[in-house]
């Protein structure tokens, strides 16, 4: 059976699913944080130590989110495709994955990640460096889907651009209904970046969507 070590919450997992479920291929779902197990069994498997940790029937181990997706495609190539090849398309969906990981990914390090050293001196000048980073990169993704004529980023349909960015959008949204339960939620908040409205109008347009129901 195929096996994904997943946290239910974790935009690079949720993304994960997405993938799998665009490609037809079901897993079954390991919680590393409802079972402490399981996570030290993903850190034992993955040299990586992140999650998710994507274990195939055939024992092949491979952690990274990106990485499973580019894995995915070419492990089923019959299946459709998360990354169009097209090079307009390509263009897109590189740079719209690699803003929402800048997004993310600077978020998750200050929010998370490195948040020990926020009474540091030089915490407030690296803050405010990587929260432009940040800004910036949200700001641009917002342009990017207010001037689409079509709900997807890619002419050929729903692509990993999308679901990279939907799982962003859900991530960034529902963090402060998380503040009071979940204190890495406040410290990424507390980092004073902004939602755009338009990548919610944008991810509205996706929420029914059987897969994205699927994932709770």
């Amino acid at each position: 059976m195929r096996t994904l070590f997943h946290i239910p919450l974790s935009p690079f997992a949720r993304r994960t699913r997405l993938a799998l479920a665009h490609k037809g291929l079901t897993a079954e779902l390991r919680d590393v944080r409802a079972h402490p197990e399981l996570f030290e069994e993903s850190r034992r498997l993955s040299p990586l130590k992140t999650i998710p940790v994507l274990v195939e029937e055939d024992g092949r181990i491979l952690g990274d989110s990106t990485a499973i997706s580019h894995y995915l495609d070419r492990a089923y190539p019959s299946a459709p495709p998360l990354w169009p090849t097209g090079p307009e398309d390509a263009v897109a969906i590189f740079e719209v994955a690699s803003l929402v990981d800048v997004a993310l990914n600077g978020t998750i390090d200050l929010g998370v990640r490195y948040y020990a050293l926020h009474t540091a001196e030089a915490w407030p000048t690296v803050k405010g460096e990587a929260m432009d980073r940040v800004q910036r990169a949200l700001d641009a993704l917002a342009h990017r889907v207010a001037a689409l004529s079509r709900p997807t980023i890619a002419r050929s349909g729903w692509s990993a651009a999308d679901m990279w960015l939907f799982t962003a959008e859900h991530w960034f949204s529902t963090l402060p209904q998380r503040v009071s339960t979940f204190a890495p939620a406040s410290q990424a908040v507390s980092l004073g970046w902004r939602l755009p409205p338009e990548l919610t109008r944008w991810a509205d347009q996706h929420r029914d969507r059987p897969d994205v129901r699927a994932l709770g």
